[in-house]
């Protein structure tokens, strides 16, 4: 299977439209030798390799704590009820499907975060192109993955809106 890609809004250096906004493509790595060959072109210093490994004495909760038990990418609390708590993720920024092919853990703590399940399936394995200037921070790439995140989400709202109005206008027998 191919590379598969997935436009995302970024700012663009110029004007480019009514919201001076430009896409740019997320790629989803589909081949292990993919993978080693994108891993190896990122720049460095790679910021997702930096501090403590997640194990027993650094688990899950320290994870949900260091994002103020929100969401990563959408701020949702996940402490809001017992569902969103339950139905969350610890989510890795740079997914693992790309680390771990690279012999490099996908659970320090500068590549882990807490994540809503709504955030973590539409990131996927997508990732930001290697030359995209976004590999050089974690908040630079955080901010490329919302941007991505929100591309899918208005994806998926165009895509179902009339559904969802029907359905609504025939709960409220209209």
């Amino acid at each position: 299977m191919p590379t598969q890609t997935t436009p995302v809004i970024q700012p663009a250096a110029a004007p480019n439209g009514p919201s001076g906004l430009k896409p740019v493509e997320f790629v989803r790595l589909t081949k292990e030798i993919e993978r080693k060959e994108f891993y190896r072109s990122l720049p460095e210093p790679r910021w997702w390799t930096g501090g403590g490994r997640k194990d027993p004495e650094r688990g899950w909760i320290e994870i949900f704590k260091q994002s103020d038990w929100r969401c990563i990418y959408c701020s949702r609390d996940l402490t809001a009820s017992t569902d969103a708590l339950a139905e969350s993720t610890e989510e890795h920024l740079v997914p693992r499907s790309l680390l771990d092919p690279n012999c490099v853990s996908a659970t320090t703590a500068h590549n882990m975060a807490a994540c809503c399940l709504g955030c973590n399936s539409l990131k996927g394995e997508y990732v930001p192109p290697a030359t995209h200037p976004c590999w050089k921070s974690r908040k630079a790439y955080v901010k490329a993955c919302k941007q991505f995140i929100a591309g899918r989400r208005l994806k998926n709202f165009v895509k179902y809106r009339d559904h969802i109005e029907g359905a609504l206008k025939e709960r409220a027998g209209q």
